[in-house]
């Protein structure tokens, strides 16, 4: 995943960026970090980027005016304002940013804004099934679980059972893996809908119960556990 980070603050930018690949080597998240020094810069990029790290004072074109034109040609991009002036956050309104950090940036903050934004857009995130002469557009956070059929997987949701003629292990690789985890060879789980487990069981919100794998049992409670930030007493 490609974003951008626009600080006239050569320093300020470093740190931002190293802050980045710190928190994405901690979640295991896939992330290009891209600078920009002016929001002039910014804008001659053609690429459209999901998620902006924008800084207020910049020379040229400021943050707000940047944050302007940015919704004019990418309206679904998620813009995270750090500034240490905040005497334009009420005109920032019209731009709807995602979030406002302050400078010196705070490490815990920043990620708590980057853990909220990755948990609504690894849920918002599409998938496109086909389900004999039916497409269905699913979000990833709808998928209670996989369970695999040969070359072919049934995709649970909470009403109702797709049979996509893709393998389980095909769909899994489509699915934020932060969110879903192997419970044994045929079965997939959504960790967001379990309600307890233990080494036998996944018990689901919805009352199923899958079976876990003893071979898959330690790596699953690991990722859970990560995924859920539980600690076991």
């Amino acid at each position: 995943m490609r974003i951008a980070l626009c600080d006239g603050n050569a320093q300020s930018l470093k740190n931002t960026k190293k802050m980045i690949y710190e928190y994405a080597n901690l979640r295991g998240i896939e992330l290009l970090a891209e600078e920009y020094c002016t929001g002039a810069r910014l804008l001659e990029n053609a690429a459209e980027y999901p998620l902006i790290i924008l800084d207020y004072n910049l020379r040229g074109v400021n943050g707000l005016e940047t944050a302007r034109q940015l919704r004019k040609k990418n309206p679904a991009c998620a813009i995270i304002f750090l500034s240490a002036y905040t005497g334009f956050i009420l005109d920032s309104f019209e731009v709807a940013p995602y979030r406002f950090l302050l400078k010196p940036l705070d490490r815990n903050i920043l990620f708590a804004a980057l853990d909220d934004y990755f948990k609504a857009y690894t849920e918002n995130r599409p998938l496109w099934v086909k389900d004999g002469d039916d497409t269905f557009c699913l979000k990833a956070g709808e998928i209670l679980y996989l369970e695999a059929d040969n070359k072919n997987c049934f995709i649970s949701l909470r009403d109702k059972k797709i049979r996509c003629h893709k393998t389980m292990a095909r769909v899994y690789g489509a699915l934020p893996k932060r969110n879903f985890g192997r419970i044994n060879r045929a079965y997939v789980v959504n960790f967001k809908y379990i309600s307890s487990y233990n080494s036998d069981n996944v018990m689901l919100r919805n009352g199923e119960r899958l079976h876990v794998g003893r071979s898959y049992f330690k790596s699953f409670r690991e990722e859970y556990k990560s995924f859920s930030g539980a600690k076991e007493l």
